[in-house]
């Protein structure tokens, strides 16, 4: 009934939640360049079994700044250049092969999870931890859970639905959903946007945050349409990119302290991965695979 209701209630605004709440709470993040702490450790909060995700509690997170909110770059932190070595075109279907030949790994594990409304769940393994997304589907899975890489013992437990909306989302089925992370010391790096075209969010998708899990605090939000696909961190910089069909597609290079992009390569097709390995990044993209040099 309740779901009813919020369907009845978008749709009698000409299927526009523009006027919906979420995401429109006052923002505010720490001014500083010292949160980052390298050799921190998540505490345990105990055993963990996944058939208890159905019941278990989870920390909303903290309001989002849509417009994007990036700190002042420290200019002597050194940050990662990308040279373009090699473009070829791909069959689209032949991801593994790509992976194969390249002698790649990829951090994502998609799991079929029958269990009511978390019928799937997205692993990205990182820093020795495993951070898993639950919901109906990938577009819904805004619960997210780490643990160990044995999932055995629970360290934090996220709800991302205070993200679902953009304040300028005008098309229903335009939600923000969690898509990539990486863990560094205490903080976690979430790429997070619709899947789908960003004037339908009012150009308010394709993010990497930075969370402080310490301090339960976002640090920074990059601008918007930075990233809608896989990301890596080398170094100073975290690589990766956005693009959609008939938008313009781009590799990018953030620096992870401050959020703020350093560098934009133009693709020609929207990135799906980036895997960095020996100096190289190598870029899988719809119909093209890049490998750029990792100065």
């Amino acid at each position: 009934m309740k779901k009813l209701l919020i369907f009845l209630l978008v749709f009698s605004v000409g299927c526009s939640v523009s006027n919906v709440a979420w995401g429109q709470t006052k923002v505010t993040y720490p001014q500083r360049d010292g949160v980052f702490k390298a050799d921190y450790k998540l505490p345990p909060m105990g055993a963990f079994n996944r058939a208890e995700v159905q019941t278990m509690s989870f920390a909303p997170m903290p309001a989002l700044d849509f417009k994007g909110h990036t700190l002042k770059r420290n200019t002597s932190r050194k940050q990662v250049r990308l040279t373009l070595l090699s473009c070829r075109q791909n069959q689209i279907t032949d991801e593994e092969e790509w992976l194969a030949r390249n002698g790649l790994t990829l951090r994502e594990t998609r799991h079929e999870f029958p269990m009511g409304e978390y019928a799937q769940r997205y692993s990205y393994a990182t820093g020795g931890y495993l951070v898993t997304t639950y919901g109906e589907n990938w577009g819904n899975a805004r619960k997210v859970v780490i643990t160990d890489e044995d999932e055995t013992t629970l360290y934090a437990a996220y709800d991302f639905e205070p993200w679902k909306f953009s304040p300028k989302t005008t098309l229903m089925g335009n939600t923000q959903m969690v898509h990539d992370f990486v863990i560094e010391g205490n903080i976690l790096y979430i790429a997070h946007g619709t899947n789908g075209y960003s004037d339908g969010a009012g150009y308010q998708t394709g993010y990497i945050t930075a969370f402080d899990m310490e301090n339960h605090e976002i640090v920074w939000t990059t601008q918007p349409m930075t990233c809608n696909s896989g990301f890596a961190i080398v170094g100073n910089s975290i690589i990766c990119g956005y693009g959609m069909t008939s938008e313009p597609d781009y590799v990018y290079v953030v620096d992870k302290y401050s959020g703020q992009r350093v560098q934009k390569l133009p693709v020609k097709k929207a990135v799906d991965y980036v895997v960095p390995k020996d100096g190289k990044a190598y870029v899988r993209t719809y119909s093209y695979d890049y490998v750029f040099k990792i100065n």
